[in-house]
């Protein structure tokens, strides 16, 4: 009877104690929702580098393929379709491979300008993740300068003073000297020149320095990995990569993932830039030019992007003026 009504008397007292078990529980979800905010942040700027990382590595396949393996493709393109251009009759589909199509009087006509357009922003988004931005930027601008005036003094100056030097207008049983606009204005003249391709010249130009430029995303990659925890153990690709303090990581893990963004965007531009200049060649190479024509094109490129990528820049650059 005692304990019974001992029983009667605790159970109104134990009523008004909260038990333990939900109290953790409500402790922990004030926890959660006083760490939500972060939480969202860590979660947005992750859902970022995810994009980033897909927008990467679907590029990287074509644009970081070896410089051996794309001047490979490119002569044995020039020989093949040559061959098929001298044999074959090819029918022009005129929205894409006529010389008034939109493809050549928008884009190639202008192809070195939507090239700086593309591969400029890409580059000075990089600058924001560098700790030397003032070494980065004035290299940048050396590569901007040197690389625009080989292309101005082939395309703009020497090739079109070749094809003038070079000239000859058929009058009938006659030969005149005039330019290519006066003489075709007549109806039945024919003019004949040694017309080296510009667009060989400007195409593979373009794409190989978009190449070159676009291996920084290596640096990218590896700096995703030292700011957040998934060190590249491999640092061979570039041995001046940085040695980053605490208060450098800082910033840098605030930036990346708000700089990253704009990487991925002008990478993907980058990247379909190229591919567009790739296809524009195989018109250019199956549709014009004589042989010797588009192999001086062809040739001069290649030589002007290595003279530039493998001996002009990594000189200069070592230079102590460039703060390398």
């Amino acid at each position: 009877m005692k304990s019974a009504q001992e029983a009667h008397i605790t159970e109104p007292v134990l009523r008004g104690i909260t038990p333990r078990r939900p109290l953790r529980q409500d402790m922990t979800h004030l926890q959660a929702s006083e760490e939500s905010d972060d939480v969202k942040e860590e979660k947005n700027s992750q859902s970022w580098l995810s994009v980033w990382e897909n927008i990467v590595c679907w590029c990287r396949k074509y644009l970081l393929i070896s410089s051996n393996a794309k001047i490979a493709y490119y002569l044995t393109t020039l020989l093949a379709l040559s061959n098929i251009q001298h044999y074959v009759d090819l029918p022009h589909l005129e929205g894409l491979t006529g010389k008034h199509s939109v493809l050549n009087q928008v884009f190639v006509k202008k192809g070195w300008g939507f090239t700086l357009a593309v591969f400029l922003p890409y580059r000075f988004a990089s600058l924001f993740l560098h700790p030397k931005l003032r070494v980065s930027l004035t290299q940048l601008v050396v590569r901007s300068a040197l690389t625009t005036f080989f292309f101005f003094i082939w395309c703009q100056v020497l090739f079109p003073a070749i094809d003038n030097f070079s000239a000859t207008c058929i009058a009938g049983n006659e030969t005149l000297t005039l330019t290519k606009a006066e003489c075709l204005s007549n109806e039945g003249w024919q003019y004949f020149s040694f017309d080296i391709s510009g667009h060989s010249y400007l195409l593979i130009y373009c794409v190989l320095i978009m190449m070159e430029e676009s291996k920084e995303i290596i640096y990218f990659v590896w700096l995703k990995g030292q700011l957040f925890g998934e060190a590249v153990k491999n640092r061979k690709e570039d041995s001046n990569w940085p040695d980053l303090d605490e208060k450098q990581l800082k910033s840098l893990r605030t930036r990346f993932p708000k700089v990253s963004p704009v990487v991925a965007v002008t990478f993907f531009n980058m990247c379909a830039l190229a591919l567009l200049w790739d296809f524009m060649l195989l018109v250019t190479t199956l549709y014009y030019h004589t042989f010797a024509e588009k192999v001086i094109g062809t040739v001069l490129a290649l030589l002007m992007w290595a003279f530039l990528y493998r001996g002009a820049f990594p000189w200069l650059f070592s230079l102590k003026i460039f703060g390398s």
